[in-house]
């Protein structure tokens, strides 16, 4: 659950800090903290299933860890960094610890992303480590669990405090917020998963016109808008590349209709009507042809 007030970055939000999000940019989370811009997100039926799941799940790991845990809905915070956990642990030798569910219901899933259990994904590594260094909202604490519940199997991960990378977490989240307070807006990094808030933000104004003829980076975006051109000409098995490029021209464009770049390409950003859906749809052409 993110910070209601934005004083904070949640434990959810911490990964997009260090390029380890794949839901969340910095780019995405300066908009939410600066602006208030509210991230699209739309539930599926998976992310609703492993909700109601949670408190099963957190049974479990009580009965298997021989552990005492209180599930917590409140966000504590500490310093510039905040977290709601799934559950406070205690342990009578170690004292509390935090414990964060999730639920896995593909194998392909299991074995892409955690490494057929080797290791869990670095943006869930990040949120535990976050809660905890948030801890009690004063001390933080020095133990930690991941359990993935797994087709029907919980799995367990035991985790130690990372004192470099709460430091890093830290050093980052004073950058963002300096420049929130500066007013210094980071460029989009120009991903797939920026593309919904690309088309709240910077609807294509009619007419509009950026010229990059002459700009320092002129020669590398017309490198780049050919290389989607091409890949946009191939088989169906180029989709997610060009989905890329076309968020990164997107994110150029930044609302202009057309981009001029140097050797006489021209980026021309419309809207086309796709499921109900409007999406920018973008088109290359050659001055001198």
């Amino acid at each position: 659950m993110p910070d209601p007030t934005r004083r904070t970055i949640s434990s959810t939000e911490a990964p997009a800090l260090v390029g380890a999000s794949p839901y969340l940019t910095r780019w995405m989370l300066w908009q939410r903290l600066a602006k208030g811009v509210e991230i699209p997100f739309e539930p599926t039926g998976r992310t609703n299933w492993g909700l109601l799941m949670q408190p099963l799940l957190i049974a479990q790991a009580q009965e298997d860890r021989h552990l005492d845990c209180t599930p917590i809905d409140s966000y504590l915070s500490r310093n510039l960094l905040g977290a709601t956990k799934d559950a406070i642990i205690h342990c009578p030798s170690r004292g509390d610890g935090a414990l964060e569910t999730k639920v896995v219901f593909d194998y392909r899933v299991w074995m892409r992303e955690w490494k057929g259990g080797d290791r869990p994904p670095r943006n869930y590594e990040i949120q535990l480590q976050v809660q905890m260094y948030v801890g009690d909202g004063v001390t933080p604490y020095n133990w930690g669990v991941l359990a993935p519940w797994v087709g029907g199997e919980m799995k367990y991960f035991e985790r130690e405090p990372e004192p470099a990378l709460w430091s890093t977490l830290e050093s980052e989240a004073e950058l963002l917020y300096d420049d929130i307070r500066a007013g210094r807006e980071p460029d989009p990094f120009g991903v797939e998963v920026e593309l919904p808030l690309l088309y709240e933000l910077y609807p294509t104004v009619p007419e509009s016109l950026l010229d990059l003829r002459e700009d320092d980076s002129g020669a590398y975006w017309a490198e780049r808008a050919a290389e989607y051109a091409i890949e946009r000409a191939r088989a169906l098995g180029a989709k997610k590349e060009t989905d890329r490029e076309r968020a990164a021209l997107i994110a150029l464009a930044k609302g202009a209709e057309k981009v001029l770049l140097p050797d006489g390409i021209i980026v021309t950003i419309g809207k086309r009507n796709r499921l109900g859906v409007y999406a920018p749809g973008i088109e290359i052409a050659a001055e001198d042809v």
